[in-house]
């Protein structure tokens, strides 16, 4: 009894491992169909990428090829434009250097020339004034003399016209020295 129990249970287990060896197998086919259209529509994928970048690349490399022709052909002309760039500039430079010793010399002379003028307007203008000064005397001297002359006369015609007072007082202090103002 015991040997057909034990029968029994190893039928029973190779049954188990038979059916779970049949469980793989339809999973790995399963798994293999499953893989098979990735693979089949990643190939498709990849066909129709192909299509698309074949002829960008192509593009590419075509203007890739004109690139390195247009670099080729102006790399000469780019140095030569950068040495020119260069000169220019320091040809510039040299006469921003003349032109700035230039206008400071300019200057300088201008400065000396305003001083020089300022001096020049100075003297005459102080010329101007003494002149003006010693005209001033010269005329106001004799003038003054005249006014006095006149009106020494005008006093001695306008005392004779006068009737002869009785008796005069003597002159104040005060109208001596306003009669001496009026003759000086």
């Amino acid at each position: 009894m015991e040997s057909q129990h034990l029968d029994t249970i190893l039928i029973w287990m190779v049954a188990i491992y038979g059916a779970s060896v049949l469980v793989h197998v339809i999973v790995l086919l399963i798994g293999a169909v499953a893989a098979n259209k990735a693979v089949k529509s990643a190939r498709q994928y990849a066909d129709e990428m192909d299509a698309r970048i074949r002829p960008v690349l192509a593009t590419s490399h075509e203007l890739l090829e004109q690139t390195k022709a247009l670099v080729t052909r102006l790399e000469p002309k780019l140095e030569a434009a950068a040495g020119d760039l260069a000169e220019i500039t320091r040809i510039a430079r040299e006469e921003t250097t003349r032109i700035t010793a230039s206008a400071d010399e300019i200057t300088e002379r201008i400065r000396r020339q305003a001083e020089r003028m300022e001096t020049m307007t100075t003297s005459a203008l102080d010329g101007v004034e003494k002149a003006g000064h010693i005209l001033n005397v010269a005329v106001n001297t004799p003038v003054k003399q005249v006014s006095g002359f006149v009106a020494a006369a005008r006093a001695v015609v306008n005392t004779l016209r006068q009737p002869a007072s009785p008796r005069r007082r003597p002159p104040t202090e005060e109208e001596i020295r306003a009669e001496r103002k009026q003759y000086v």
